[in-house]
């Protein structure tokens, strides 16, 4: 999707009603008021221009009689107390909007998220669909602007009804041409904010760019490259360049829409040139009093006012329903990976075997894995080495059935793993990534988001973080488990090493009590002779899981029962540490080499 698509009226009609009746389910009340608010700041103006006119007259023809009449002060109480009520509501208005307005984004937003984690991995890699998630976050004020338009559009029509009756006394013909003459304001504006969509479609792409810039200015590790390597500025300037751009798309949006009010404004006054004039005439030729000009004068000006804005809001409207389309556009999107009706919910992993499995990302011609086959039992303990780029990343994510291989089947107790369920399979296995994610979050929390059953439950967390090596180090923190760690959601939190957050993470994987352990390069931050000591920790309190390692040092796995070594997405050789060795292949070679970190 490169750009914005025409959607047909019909289809913009029918998600326009269908968000409203999801404003109305967030806000039933609030959208019941708001809108009897809005009528009265509707019919509160021709009310009071009538009122004022009738006033005129009174105190015109009250220049030989007595002024005071009981006629003038009902129609000067009633004028007054419309002027009170018009502050009233408002200010009704602006509070309600207001508070619509943080439900309607809270909504919003909690929508984009519980969406885009029911999908899968390889959709959410496609650019098409990154650039639509952007897009829906960078402009997600949409429909909280569409619903305060949409309330605004209920005062405009009861205004310019009431505008159009008191104008359609002096003459139905001008009125029916004023109407006439917004027709060519609303096409002019539809045809700006259908450009104006392109533009912002174009710049949702930017916005991943600045978005992403602008994280390395938030991440305390990049910033210590940045100042590394002297190149904070270089980045800087390249922020600089990309927002630029979306500021400069920004203004151009804006120009179509100044050249539409424009035009359209031109429309509509050269009818009221005519109608003025035509007025006047008639107060010369005493058709009409000094109260009646007033009042159609004011009419007219009214109608001129409240249908070219309403003109440029049915063009807004369509903006914005065209943006709630795009959720439909999401909605609509599946994931790949799913249950098959009959899957199996899986108790334990008792054995996995990858038979002759490959994979080829999208739109590649070289695959990441070629004809990969290996097995591990209960207990067993595998270590998958390799070196940078040989597929081993890809691998665990095969595993995990983030992907599905491209041909060969993964087995588990014999089945392919498609037949169990995604979360009861999922659920056997515990991953720790090298890439750790860092939670600003307790130490209790951030442990136990690996098994939410588990959240809370204090003798559970701190068995896993034992098992995983960090328990010592929490005792020795401030409030321990109850910790606060890292800044991102406030100060007072505490910061750990790469070393320490692994372990936090490798606990988070430890809770689940899974069958099938898995560690993705989880010692990048250690150096070798301790990450040698790490795995032999770690073997021993993980004897009832059956444990895959995956790394690209040769010199730390060697106390694993099985090493399994890839070279550019292949099995390259597969046996013991003291086979291998012997073997004088690969392993030999690159185990030689890293060994002599630790002498």
């Amino acid at each position: 999707m490169s750009k914005i698509e025409r959607i047909p009226i019909s289809t913009l009609i029918r998600t326009f009603f269908r968000e409203l009746a999801f404003v109305f389910k967030i806000a039933p009340r609030q959208t019941i008021q708001l809108t009897i608010v809005q009528l009265l700041i509707g019919i509160i103006p021709p009310a009071e221009l009538y009122l004022g006119a009738r006033i005129i007259d009174i105190l015109v023809h009250g220049s030989t009689n007595s002024v005071w009449s009981q006629q003038l002060i009902w129609f000067i109480i009633a004028s007054l107390v419309l002027l009170g009520l018009q502050r009233v509501v408002f200010l009704l208005s602006d509070s309600m909007t207001e508070a619509l307005k943080g439900d309607l984004m809270l909504a919003v937003t909690d929508r984009i998220h519980r969406m885009t984690v029911s999908l899968d991995l390889p959709t959410l890699e496609k650019p098409s669909v990154h650039t639509l998630l952007t897009y829906l976050k960078d402009q997600r004020w949409r429909p909280q602007q569409m619903t305060w338009i949409l309330f605004q559009s209920i005062g405009n029509i009861a205004a310019s009804i009431s505008y159009i009756v008191l104008a359609a006394k002096f003459s139905p013909w001008f009125t029916l041409l004023f109407v006439i003459a917004v027709i060519p304001s609303v096409a002019i504006s539809v045809w700006a904010i259908y450009i104006g969509m392109n533009i912002s479609w174009g710049k949702a792409g930017i916005m991943k760019k600045v978005w992403y810039l602008e994280s390395l200015f938030r991440r305390t590790q990049t910033l210590v490259e940045l100042m590394i390597h002297h190149v904070g500025t270089y980045f800087a300037d390249r922020y600089h360049a990309s927002y630029a751009e979306v500021v400069r798309k920004e203004k151009e949006i804006e120009q179509k829409r100044l050249f539409a009010s424009l035009v359209a404004n031109i429309c509509t006054f050269s009818v009221y040139i005519f109608v003025y004039v035509s007025v006047v005439q008639s107060v010369v030729l005493q058709e009409i009093s000094i109260g009646q000009f007033t009042l159609y004068i004011g009419a007219f000006v009214g109608l001129e006012r409240f249908m070219v804005s309403q003109a440029w809001q049915i063009a807004q409207l369509f903006e914005h329903t065209n943006y709630l389309n795009s959720f439909r556009t999401l909605e609509k999107l599946q994931p790949i990976i799913v249950d098959r009706p009959d899957a199996e919910q899986l108790s334990s992993i008792e054995s996995l075997e990858l038979d002759h499995v490959s994979y080829a990302y999208p739109e590649t011609t070289i695959a990441a894995l070629k004809d990969i086959s290996f097995s591990i039992k209960k207990g067993e303990r595998l270590a998958i080495v390799g070196e940078n780029g040989a597929g081993k990343s890809t691998l665990v994510k095969i595993l995990m059935r983030l992907y599905e291989p491209t041909s060969g089947t993964v087995l588990v107790n014999g089945k392919d793993y498609r037949a169990y369920t995604l979360e009861s399979l999922r659920k056997q296995i515990g991953v720790t990534f090298q890439d750790v994610e860092q939670y600003s979050l307790t130490v209790k929390e951030n442990i136990g988001v690996g098994e939410l059953a588990r959240i809370d439950d204090l003798v559970a967390i701190q068995l896993a973080a034992e098992r995983s090596g960090i328990h010592q180090k929490i005792t020795g923190l401030s409030n321990t488990y109850e910790t606060m760690l890292g800044h991102e959601t406030g100060e007072g939190g505490t910061e750990l090493s790469g070393g320490e957050w692994q372990k936090i993470a490798l606990a988070r994987s430890l809770i689940k009590d899974a069958s099938l352990l898995i560690l993705d390069e989880p010692t990048a931050a250690l150096d070798a002779r301790s990450e040698y000591q790490f795995f032999q920790e770690l073997f021993k309190k993980t004897r009832e899981q059956s444990v895959i390692v995956i790394s690209h040092r040769f010199s730390s796995v060697r106390v694993a029962d099985r090493i399994v070594v890839l070279k550019s997405g292949r099995v390259e050789e597969e046996g013991t540490h003291e086979d291998l060795v012997g073997r004088k292949g690969l392993y030999a070679e690159l185990y030689e080499l890293q060994t002599k970190e630790i002498e």
